[in-house]
């Protein structure tokens, strides 16, 4: 007789939590989820999903758990705050997907070895239409078997699963792609405000750019704020992506004076704005003061 599989646990089902929550429902998984928001979570139930009171209640029922939430401090309430994960979970695995520093991650993977629970971490690239699609990108850290051990869960979410390395190794490559992201928005803002002030037509400039070698998926993807003032709430949140980067940064004693600066431009900006939205907005900040 074939053992039923056991149900897997999502915590986090927001913009990104969600499609990959329900990516796992089509997988045929039973997945039980969890949301501090009453209306996320009736959506995901009504997707076929089950609904968990607490994140140890999903500990109590899943050995494997995936976990988006925002930042470092929410991953650890999760894992260790009152009714947390730990409370109730004593064995298994939890993929931390949310990208957050490895000077964060690195404590709460040991608190939850001691309880004989493993941690990997597996942020993920691709954005909203990517966690719908089931297409992102997952970069893995942690220990080949236990990733393999978790591939076809990893695999119902994404479309191109990476080992980067021993835990922590994921973070580090998502907080490198992020930085990329952050500091070549505020290139992109910069330029195209040289050449408002120079009288430059926008539209041209940026079809011309389209042909020459700073063209990039970065550019094309401000379109629409360079073109239109178009600025939608996105899933790139650059001042916390940043200040990620910078502190992973100093936890292995290597200087990052570009992202950094690039962290109090964006400090800066969020306060101009009060409060970004998203990272397209950076573009409304240069051309839009």
């Amino acid at each position: 007789m074939v053992a039923t599989p056991r149900a897997v646990g999502f915590i986090g089902l927001g913009q990104m939590g969600f499609g990959m929550a329900r990516n796992l429902v089509k997988a045929g998984r039973d997945v039980l989820g969890y949301d501090v928001a009453a209306a996320p979570l009736a959506r995901f139930v009504a997707a076929g999903g089950r609904a968990a009171r607490h994140p140890a209640q999903i500990g109590a029922e899943c050995s494997s758990v995936m976990v988006m939430v925002v930042d470092g401090a929410q991953v650890d309430a999760v894992l260790s705050g009152r009714d947390g994960l730990l409370d109730t979970m004593t064995s298994g695995t939890v993929m931390v997907c949310s990208t957050i520093a490895l000077s964060e991650l690195l404590p709460m993977a040991e608190r939850a070895r001691a309880r004989g629970v493993t941690v990997i971490d597996c942020p993920v690239s691709g954005g909203v239409s990517g966690a719908d699609a089931g297409t992102l990108t997952l970069l893995c850290g942690g220990e080949a078997a236990v990733i393999e051990a978790e591939r076809s869960l990893l695999e119902a979410v994404g479309a191109n699963v990476f080992h980067m390395g021993p835990v922590g190794a994921g973070l580090i490559g998502k907080v490198a792609n992020n930085l990329i992201i952050g500091v070549g928005r505020l290139a992109i803002g910069e330029a195209f405000a040289m050449a408002k002030q120079a009288g430059v037509p926008l539209d041209r400039l940026y079809h011309t750019l389209r042909t020459c070698t700073a063209d990039s998926w970065i550019l094309r993807s401000l379109e629409g704020a360079i073109l239109r003032g178009e600025y939608p709430p996105a899933t790139f949140l650059g001042l916390k992506d940043l200040t990620a980067a910078v502190e992973s940064g100093r936890s292995v004693h290597q200087a990052m004076p570009v992202t950094s600066l690039a962290r109090e431009l964006y400090q800066l900006i969020d306060a101009k704005l009060g409060g970004l939205r998203g990272s397209n907005e950076v573009i409304r900040f240069y051309l839009d003061p």
